[in-house]
C-alpha cells in the first residue's frame, strides 16, 4: 500500500473499522530489531510478540509503501481499515527500542531520544507485560510515576513507585521492573516531546 509519511514508518497500528478484531502493531524494535517486520503485537492485550507472516508478509516498509498479507486482521476485501504510521522526527518524537539491564537501587539506565520527552509508551515485547503510558502532566519524574495501560480499562495506578524520569536528551529507567527494565528484557517505545 502506498503512504504519504515521506519517510519509512518505524511503527504501524492497524485496526479494522467494520468488525471487532484487535489492533495489530508492527514496530522496528520487535524481535530485538532483527527482522522486526516478521513479528507483531496487539494493543488490546499484554501478550509477547508473535512471529506472524500473516501480518506484514515478512516485508519491511519503505519510504513510500508498506506491505500487508491477506489476513482479516489487516487486509480483507470485505473490511474497511484504519492505519496509523509513526516515524521519528528530530526533536519531536522517537520510535525506539532497548534491552533492559535490570539495574537496582539508585542505579539507572539512560535511553537517548535527542530531546526531553513529556509522553512515552513502553511495552516489553519478549514477554507478557502491559502497554504502559507515562506523561509529565500526571507526574512522570516526580518519583510517584502514575501509569495508564493501553491494554486495560483500569484507572491509572497509584504511582507508588519510581520508573525513572525524562532528561534533557531522553529518559532514565530505574529498578528491576519487569514492565520497563528487567535484565535481558526486550522493550519497544514511542516518546514524544
Amino acid at each position: 500500500l502506498p503512504h504519504s509519511l515521506s519517510q519509512t514508518p518505524e511503527m504501524i497500528w492497524i485496526k479494522t473499522r467494520t468488525t471487532g478484531n484487535e489492533w495489530v502493531v508492527g514496530h522496528k524494535g520487535l524481535n530485538g530489531g532483527t527482522n522486526p517486520w516478521e513479528y507483531s503485537l496487539h494493543l488490546q492485550n499484554s501478550d509477547a510478540e508473535a512471529d506472524t507472516a500473516w501480518t506484514w508478509a515478512d516485508t519491511a516498509p519503505t519510504s513510500t509503501h508498506f506491505t500487508l498479507h491477506s489476513d482479516g486482521y489487516v487486509n480483507s476485501s470485505s473490511q474497511n481499515y484504519i492505519a496509523m504510521l509513526f516515524a521519528s522526527v528530530t526533536g519531536i518524537s522517537k520510535v525506539g527500542y532497548y534491552t533492559g539491564n535490570g539495574t537496582g537501587g539508585s542505579s539507572t539506565q539512560t535511553i537517548t531520544t535527542g530531546f526531553q520527552p513529556r509522553f512515552i509508551i513502553i511495552k516489553r515485547s519478549n514477554s507478557a507485560e502491559n502497554w504502559l503510558v507515562f506523561d509529565t502532566v500526571r507526574g512522570w519524574a516526580a518519583g510517584n510515576d502514575k501509569s495508564l495501560k493501553l491494554n486495560s480499562t483500569d484507572a491509572q495506578d497509584s504511582g507508588t513507585w519510581d520508573v525513572g524520569e525524562p532528561t534533557s536528551t531522553g529518559f532514565t529507567l530505574v529498578g528491576n521492573f519487569p514492565t520497563t527494565n528487567a535484565s535481558g528484557g526486550k522493550y519497544i517505545y514511542y516518546a514524544h516531546a
